[in-house]
């Protein structure tokens, strides 16, 4: 968010931060306010983080030893459009979700895939050249990932329901199989990523799957993967989410800055 913040203050706008304790100027010319009153006094945009909120009451803000109540925002919001990550409740009906846009969600691909990349890198030691690979899914990640798999030498499987997903997938020069046939599959692979945010990799699944492999998921909870029959069949599990602002944080900042300078110039039509 700072460095998305530092985006806003580069094309010339007034940015203002708050729930930071840490020193904020290296990430721009933006001002960080102590109080939430002072930094929402005088903005036209409140930009709320990705999840805006672990408990729906308070707003996400690992950086801070206080506490942002999110009906205080609303209160205060004032005139200002208010945008914010994966909303619910009364939020919903008052601010826009940009983690649900197209835009948003394409551009966050990349950063996830090369995240994935990265992470599997570390973990297996060895580079991904030459390696079985599997690719659960062949969405906008799958995608990316597929193709970021594929150019590094990986001999990549795609897995996918639709027909369409599949001739895509070979496309890309990957193999496609259909996902009901993924049982007698699995034990091929070195590394499985798994992009479906529905369950996929259940008990029979996870049985297959070679004790050496690295299975990783990237799906959304609650998960395409039977966390706790994984524990069971001793599979190496790495639960990867959040990659792009974790791994790439410059990058994740430079997306969300586009996204709502895209929605900010929608809403001024």
């Amino acid at each position: 968010m700072l460095f998305a913040a530092g985006a806003f203050a580069e094309d010339g706008y007034e940015a203002c931060v708050c729930g930071f304790d840490i020193d904020v100027r290296e990430y721009g010319a933006i001002r960080r306010e102590n109080t939430l009153s002072a930094a929402l006094s005088e903005a036209d945009y409140i930009i709320l983080p990705l999840p805006y909120s672990g408990d729906g009451k308070s707003v996400n803000a690992p950086f801070y030893s206080g506490k942002i109540n999110v009906d205080d925002v609303i209160d205060l919001r004032g005139n200002a459009l208010v945008m914010g990550g994966r909303l619910n409740g009364i939020l919903r009906d008052v601010a826009i979700d940009y983690y649900e846009r197209e835009d948003f969600a394409v551009l966050n691909a990349l950063p996830t895939a090369e995240g994935a990349v990265k992470l599997a890198i570390e973990q297996t030691k060895r580079t991904l050249c030459g390696m079985d690979v599997a690719v659960i899914g062949f969405g906008r990640v799958g995608k990316v990932l597929a193709k970021t798999l594929v150019s590094l030498g990986a001999k990549v499987t795609v897995y996918a329901r639709s027909a369409e997903a599949r001739a895509w997938a070979k496309v890309f020069f990957c193999r496609a199989r259909r996902v009901d046939s993924i049982n007698s599959h699995l034990s091929e692979h070195s590394c499985i990523f798994n992009t479906v945010p529905e369950r996929i990799l259940g008990e029979g699944e996870l049985s297959k799957i070679s004790k050496n492999a690295l299975l990783m998921e990237l799906a959304s909870a609650p998960f395409g993967v039977d966390t706790q029959a994984a524990k069971r069949y001793g599979v190496r599990l790495c639960i990867a989410q959040a990659l792009p602002g974790k791994i790439t944080p410059k990058s994740a900042g430079q997306i969300i800055y586009q996204t709502l300078k895209e929605i900010t110039e929608e809403e001024e039509k």
